[in-house]
């Protein structure tokens, strides 16, 4: 269901063309210098093009900003509300954005760890936020805090919520997607009580 990802990072470094060579050689410069590139194209072991990369500075009236500036404006009725609201003053920090848009149809099983690699990559080396269309956001240790997901989706993922200081935790859990209920108080950034053995040995 994803057609775009995007790293946001506070991070002003721009990790060069030949060191994202080094996670996979199936990488194409198709704008800019190895050292200023802006857009890469990524392909498959099938040299099929699956996603193209694209790097965007935050700065008055750049594509960056417009960006910034679009993400922001669709979490306006998203929730938790803490959530949103801890983001708005996240978007405050972010220098730079890397967009990864997917081409779904051309892509099979192999294709999400050749992207994953990358993005994980990426997030490692800059630190930063991710956002998901069709899913939503998560914040640096990569747990889901804002809800977009679309309509049907099913499975887990693993998700935190704000407590009363505004932190994140003080612990992680498993939403359940297709629980009414459990995404119900996730919105109202409520996080699930846990029983006796999960507080005493993490189970």
């Amino acid at each position: 269901m994803n057609n775009k990802s995007r790293l946001l990072t506070p991070s002003e470094k721009l990790i060069p063309f030949n060191s994202l060579q080094k996670m996979s050689s199936r990488l194409k410069l198709i704008s800019g210098t190895d050292a200023l590139w802006e857009k890469i194209e990524i392909y498959d072991s099938r040299d099929i093009l699956i996603s193209t990369l694209q790097y965007d500075v935050v700065n008055p009236s750049s594509a960056g900003e417009i960006t910034l500036k679009q993400l922001e404006d669709a979490i306006q009725d998203k929730y938790p509300i803490n959530a949103r609201l801890w983001l708005k003053k996240y978007f405050a920090t972010v220098h730079a954005i890397y967009t990864f848009s997917f081409l779904p149809y051309f892509m099979d099983k192999n294709s999400w760890p050749v992207l994953g690699g990358i993005e994980n990559f990426l997030k490692d080396s800059l630190t930063g936020i991710i956002q998901a269309d069709n899913e939503g956001y998560y914040n640096e240790a990569g747990l889901y805090i804002l809800y977009q997901i679309y309509e049907g989706a099913t499975g887990n993922v693993t998700a935190i919520s704000l407590n009363d200081k505004g932190e994140w935790g003080p612990y992680s859990y498993s939403l359940k997607l297709d629980d009414k209920k459990s995404v119900e108080l996730f919105k109202q950034g409520v996080a699930p009580k846990q029983g006796f053995f999960t507080r005493m040995f993490g189970l």
